[in-house]
């Protein structure tokens, strides 16, 4: 069964070329913004723009639940490498990560919903969100700003280059992990690369470091708690022939559970002090707590999955294991009951299997429709329809 029209899934499509040709960074989303509103519009939306936040549009037809769906639409800095007709045109920045199709699917939707009012026993409020790429994200602010008022249910969804087309994954419970960051400088004392005893390596320092950390989830970390510790930066040095005196690392901490997170944040500094110390450098240490840990509501979990069942059939359900990435999704969840899914773009016979945040990232647009769809499935049983 066809769930979504074929004019409707052109217009997807057309919407979500047009974004990935335009992409825009975290909090800079202006184009982005004012088409989304303008289609908004067009559709007889009233949308509302939430500075640094995004933008919230409703469908209010009576006194009814109220189903909140929520989309986000920043890229990333990444130079794009896919020679497609919709490549990038803005140097550097592209969508790597699949948001232009979260932000044309939502228009999708809410361009379905406003053909059929009469159908709606229950009202939808759209959210297309600023800034998911880059803590502290847009979802904080549109909270603040009355997203969430009067909302019983959220739900939202995420394109997967893990899951081939004509899938969807779901899982009840914790889904993606807290996220944080952790910065380091280092500082040692520079000299002549010749005369290493007058000296304080901080290369060597920070290298020590590096291979230290390791062993913090290998040695302190139960096995069976998940937990990742990503140094993603390194920079030190100025020339060939002289030691460096300062190197600065920055990088990522990922867990489940706020004791692991709690554990990381302190070894990591002990570490640190020791290594200094034992080779007479000092140090600064900043550790930043980024997206909590995302939870799935069983029930609101258990209706989107019915929903898709008759979008791709229960062939096409999976329950992958919980991801170590972060989601600012996890705020919506904190505050009402909601689910977060994933939607199978791949479809290697295309050649389309590039990795999330990849410079050849690309989704089989075959997706778009089954992605609108199943949006459109879940809002209707969400409302009890």
């Amino acid at each position: 069964m066809q769930f979504v029209s074929d004019d409707i899934v052109d217009y997807i499509t057309k919407m979500r070329r047009y974004f990935h040709a335009h992409p825009e960074l975290s909090f800079m989303e202006h184009n982005t913004m004012e088409t989304v509103r303008k289609e908004l519009i067009s559709m007889g939306y009233e949308p509302r723009i939430v500075e640094n936040g995004g933008i919230v549009a409703d469908l209010n037809v009576n006194d009814g639940k109220r189903i909140a769906v929520r989309a986000d639409m920043d890229a990333l800095p990444v130079e794009e490498e896919n020679n497609v007709e919709y490549r990038s045109l803005n140097k550097g920045i592209m969508h790597a990560c699949g948001h232009d199709a979260h932000t044309a699917m939502l228009l999708g939707l809410a361009k379905i919903l406003s053909r059929q009012r009469e159908k709606i026993k229950g009202n939808v409020r759209f959210l297309f969100q600023q800034a998911e790429e880059s803590p502290p994200g847009g979802a904080q602010e549109l909270i603040r700003r009355g997203a969430l008022d009067r909302v019983d249910f959220v739900i939202g969804q995420h394109v997967d280059s893990n899951l081939d087309v004509g899938t969807m994954g779901i899982i009840p419970g914790p889904i993606m992990a807290n996220a944080d960051e952790f910065r380091i400088k280092i500082h040692g004392k520079g000299g002549h690369g010749s005369e290493p005893e007058r000296a304080v390596d901080a290369i060597i320092v920070a290298s020590s470091l590096v291979s230290s950390l390791q062993t913090i989830v290998s040695r302190n970390i139960s096995p069976l708690s998940p937990a990742v510790v990503t140094v993603g930066t390194f920079k030190s040095g100025y020339r060939y022939n002289i030691i460096a005196a300062h190197a600065e690392l920055t990088g990522t901490v990922r867990t489940y559970s706020l004791d692991d997170r709690e554990l990381i944040k302190r070894r990591i500094e002990e570490l640190l002090s020791g290594v200094c110390n034992s080779h007479g450098a000092t140090y600064e240490y900043e550790y930043i707590n980024g997206y909590p840990v995302l939870i799935n509501n069983t029930d609101v979990s258990s209706i989107v999955e019915s929903a898709a069942k008759e979008v791709v059939g229960q062939s096409g359900i999976v329950h992958p294991p919980p991801k170590m990435g972060g989601e600012d999704f996890s705020y919506y969840t904190q505050k009402i009951p909601g689910a977060f899914y994933f939607l199978g773009v791949r479809n290697r016979q295309k050649g389309i299997d590039s990795p999330q945040h990849s410079p050849t990232y690309d989704i089989d647009e075959s997706s778009l429709g089954i992605g609108t769809g199943i949006l459109y499935m879940s809002v209707l049983k969400l409302l009890g329809i």
